[in-house]
C-alpha cells in the first residue's frame, strides 16, 4: 500500500490534553468562573454564579446538540453559547460573544503538550514526501484556530499543510466529508490517505466510511468495544504510523 498522505486527529493523538473525562466539568466551571465578565458584559443577570455556570455550561452541550455531532454535524460554539444565554435570558452581540468565547478557551492553552515521539514522527513522514493533515474535533465545536496554536508553540504546525477543524467546517468526525475535505486540500486520493487517531468511532469509522486506511492510537492497551470498526492497523506510538507508512508492518497490531 503507497499513502501519499497522513490525516491526523490533534488532541490524544499528536498532544496530550490531559483526561478528557474532566471536559463536561470544566464547561460549568469555567463559565462559573466567567460570571464576573458576564456581569461586566450586561449587568444585574437573575443567576446566581453557580446557576449561571450550570445553566450556560449545561446549555453549550444540549441532548440536541450531542444528537447533531452523533449524526457528524457541527454546531459551532458561537451558536451553542448564544442560545445557551438566550436561555437564560440574556441577548449577546457578536463581540460579547468573542469576549466570552476568547475567555472560555483561555484556560486550555496550558494544557496541551506533544507526547515524546510526535515531533521525529511527523518530521519523518515529511521526509518521505507524505502531505499532512490536521482533522479535529474541536469541544463543542469551538474556533480551531487556538488548536492549531497549540502546534505552533511547540514548532508544528509548519510540518502540516492541511487543517480542518470542526469550529469551522459543517460536520465532525466520523462524517467522511471531514477527511474528504482534507484528502482535497492536499490533492491526494482517499485511497493514498492514512487516518491516524485515537478515537475508535470519530477517526475509525470515519476513515472507512471515506474510503480511507486508518491506525487507532491505543497508547494504554484498552480493549476497543466489540461492535467497534475494526481498524487496519492498531498502535501505541507514532513511532509505528512512521512503520507503517514504510511498508515494514501488516495490517493488525503494528510492532513497537
Amino acid at each position: 500500500m503507497r499513502f501519499s498522505a497522513v490525516l491526523f486527529d490533534l488532541g490524544q493523538t499528536l498532544l496530550d490534553y490531559g483526561d478528557h473525562r474532566r471536559w463536561p466539568e470544566f464547561r460549568i466551571q469555567r463559565m462559573t468562573e466567567l460570571y464576573p465578565l458576564a456581569t461586566e458584559l450586561w449587568g444585574d443577570i437573575p443567576l446566581s454564579a453557580e446557576e449561571f455556570g450550570r445553566a450556560i455550561g449545561a446549555g453549550i452541550q444540549t441532548e440536541e446538540m450531542r444528537a447533531a455531532e452523533h449524526r457528524g454535524l457541527a454546531v459551532h460554539f458561537h451558536h451553542r453559547l448564544r442560545e445557551a444565554l438566550r436561555s437564560a435570558g440574556i441577548k449577546a452581540d457578536d463581540g460579547h460573544l468573542a469576549r466570552v468565547m476568547e475567555a472560555f478557551n483561555e484556560p486550555i492553552r496550558a494544557w496541551p503538550k506533544p507526547f515524546p515521539e510526535t515531533e521525529w514522527a511527523l518530521q519523518e513522514l515529511r521526509s518521505l514526501g507524505l502531505g499532512l493533515a490536521i482533522i479535529t474535533n474541536s469541544p463543542w465545536d469551538t474556533p480551531s484556530e487556538p488548536l492549531y496554536s497549540d502546534l505552533g508553540r511547540w514548532g508544528l504546525r509548519r510540518l502540516f499543510s492541511a487543517f480542518v477543524g470542526s469550529g469551522e467546517a459543517p460536520w465532525r468526525k466520523p462524517n467522511p466529508e471531514f477527511m474528504w475535505a482534507a484528502a482535497r486540500q492536499l490533492g491526494a486520493p482517499p485511497e493514498q490517505c492514512l487516518v491516524v487517531g485515537d478515537n475508535i468511532v470519530a477517526d475509525i469509522e470515519g476513515a472507512r466510511a471515506a474510503g480511507m486506511r486508518s491506525a487507532w492510537v491505543d497508547r494504554d492497551g484498552s480493549a476497543a468495544p466489540p461492535e467497534a470498526r475494526r481498524p487496519d492497523w492498531t498502535v501505541t506510538s507514532l513511532n509505528q504510523v512512521v512503520q507503517i507508512v514504510r511498508g515494514s508492518a501488516g495490517p493488525g497490531k503494528a510492532p513497537g
